[in-house]
């Protein structure tokens, strides 16, 4: 340009370009028309809600009923025991079960225990007999006492079974006090909360519930519970049993009736002396 303001001629001329800080961006701020936020640039979306500026498109609020919250942890996961609050609610906004129908356990989360019959007496047509009943009976056993139950460790017994288990030494009795007129026989099993009233101890041919005794006062009848392994019953002066008794019924035992099961467990009733 010449000193008088005129162009030169062969010299090209461009417009002054702006210096103060916001003229650019005041010729490309581009208003939302869904939420009136203002958006510099050229962008394809607003920043505040989101509308797509070349579409045209508003964006969907998520409602306040689809919202999950927050999901537990990993660890939390791990432990369906415990209870994941939702930090959202207030503690006293929680409602914990109270009644015995509400903070009863699922059937399905339980264990499962074989169907054991209630403590009553057979009638006739489940009862069975093992053997001829004597005519006369010892003096000793005419006494109202209290009865009590032997658990032996029968290597006879043992022998002829086919276990590979090693048997533990035969030694004295252990005497369990019968206090009920319904006790069930088997090994205590910690995992599954299973703790019979007569236990066989480390007899791993013992089912955790294998057999049950039943009473009325005077008499006791033994019932297999559907083992694998069998219950068999004989007396005194008798080889030991080969069969076992049949399952369903209920065998009625006497004071010299030996009843075996497991690799070596031999079990006796009798009246506390």
């Amino acid at each position: 340009m010449s000193p008088d303001g005129t162009p030169e001629k062969g010299r090209r001329t461009e417009p002054a370009k702006p210096t103060s800080p916001g003229a650019d961006a005041e010729e490309t701020a581009v208003e939302c028309p869904n939420c009136h936020a203002t958006s510099v640039g050229d962008v394809p979306f607003c920043g505040a809600c989101g509308y797509d500026f070349v579409t045209g498109v508003v964006p969907e609020e998520p409602e306040e009923d689809e919202d999950p919250g927050p999901r537990p942890t990993t660890m939390q996961a791990a432990e369906p025991h415990e209870a994941y609050i939702d930090p959202r609610r207030d503690a006293d906004d929680i409602e914990l079960p109270t009644s015995p129908e509400e903070v009863a356990l699922d059937p399905a989360d339980l264990p499962l225990r074989p169907e054991v019959p209630p403590p009553t007496p057979p009638t006739a047509g489940q009862e069975h007999v093992a053997h001829e009943l004597p005519h006369t009976r010892p003096p000793s056993r005419l006494e109202n006492a209290e009865w009590v139950a032997e658990i032996w460790v029968d290597h006879g017994w043992h022998a002829t079974r086919e276990s590979d288990q090693p048997v533990p030494p035969a030694g004295e009795p252990e005497v369990v006090p019968l206090t009920t007129d319904n006790v069930v026989i088997g090994r205590t099993n910690i995992a599954r909360g299973l703790h019979p009233d007569l236990d066989a101890g480390t007899d791993a041919g013992v089912s955790v519930r294998h057999a049950q005794l039943t009473s009325d006062g005077e008499r006791w009848w033994i019932e297999d519970l559907d083992t694998s392994n069998g219950t068999y019953v004989s007396t005194v002066g008798l080889p030991l049993p080969t069969e076992p008794i049949e399952r369903g019924l209920r065998v009625l035992i006497d004071e010299d009736d030996r009843v075996y099961l497991g690799g070596w467990t031999r079990l006796m009733l009798r009246r506390r002396a």
